[in-house]
């Protein structure tokens, strides 16, 4: 399982918080809604997709509150998208995400705070220091509510499944031989087919993570790829895969939230793990479906489906 794998490789961890007070977030605390969001950068700017429960909310209010969010209501969820062009949070996402080793495992609106949880590698603390003084502290109420020795990726998404309840969902595939070829891919060349890495933002067709290598068949420092620890053997660069590119923009079109998206390489076998919603599964499975008669000759199969906190608890 991918996210046992990789849950405590990356050692530390820190949770920030700041208040909101957008229309959007005046109905979710005036209602007692807690949101899970995910940011996604793009060329033009970014946007925020908020999934949260309906939880017999009025339809016709939800419209009337939210129509410029064109919000998706079904009868479990509610799923819009926030453009975020221009903003100086979308900015500050994008200073944190230029750090090497960060991840932003979540973020999270509840009681009219966003709590943003990362996680990072101890030779990038300064780094993330230096983003926050910069860009967050400005933020309307931001405090600082952890930054220590992380706690693992399992523990910290079991906590925000207190809050949203959250499923694990891992899928194999097979890939087809035309996207096997070692000399036109640097990371199959320099990292080998034995790896797992985490990923840190899509943008266009870049999709940019963070390795942990399996082989350490690097001998030397690389132009194409960030060294962040050679000892622990985690390294973070771009690469281009159309599976895991048309999962992201799928699941973001239809204004799903998906956490982690972390990915596994043994041989030919390619592995994608995600957090989703427990609320959104049946459009989540929409995407899965789709992908599988998109990328047929991937042999996509669904691998593992729990609630998050029955694997932290194993």
């Amino acid at each position: 399982m991918i996210i046992k794998e990789i849950s405590g490789i990356l050692d530390r961890q820190c949770i920030f918080s700041f208040a909101g007070s957008s229309n959007l977030e005046e109905f979710l605390l005036e209602n007692g809604l807690t949101s899970i969001v995910r940011i996604r950068v793009t060329r033009e700017g970014g946007f925020a997709i908020f999934n949260f429960e309906n939880e017999g909310l009025d339809e016709d209010e939800i419209h009337q509150s939210l129509k410029e969010y064109d919000p998706q209501i079904t009868s479990d969820s509610v799923m819009l998208t926030r453009d975020l062009k221009g903003t100086a949070f979308l900015e500050a996402f994008k200073s944190l995400n230029k750090v090497p080793s960060v991840i932003i495992d979540a973020v999270l609106f509840n009681g009219g705070y966003y709590y943003i949880y990362m996680r990072f590698h101890s030779v990038d603390e300064h780094k993330v220091g230096e983003s926050l003084k910069e860009r967050m502290v400005s933020f309307s109420r931001f405090a600082i509510r952890f930054l220590g020795k992380s706690v693992g990726l399992l523990a910290t998404f079991r906590e925000i499944s207190a809050a949203i309840p959250l499923k694990y969902v891992e899928i194999d595939s097979r890939v087809p031989p035309s996207y096997m070829k070692i000399a036109n891919d640097p990371v199959l060349k320099n990292l080998g087919v034995s790896w797992t890495r985490e990923l840190k933002y899509l943008l266009e067709d870049e999709i940019r993570a963070v390795y942990y290598d399996r082989t350490a068949l690097l001998r030397g420092k690389e132009d194409w790829i960030n060294e962040i620890s050679k000892d622990d053997r985690i390294y973070e660069t771009a690469f281009s895969n159309p599976l895991v590119q048309y999962f992201i923009n799928q699941a973001s079109s239809s204004a799903i939230v998906t956490l982690g998206v972390e990915q596994k390489l043994i041989g030919p076998i390619f592995s994608i793990a995600t957090v989703v919603p427990e609320m959104v599964m049946p459009e989540f499975f929409n995407v899965i479906y789709n992908a599988s008669k998109e990328f047929k000759d991937w042999k996509i199969d669904i691998h593992y489906v729990d609630l998050l906190e029955n694997i932290a608890s194993e």
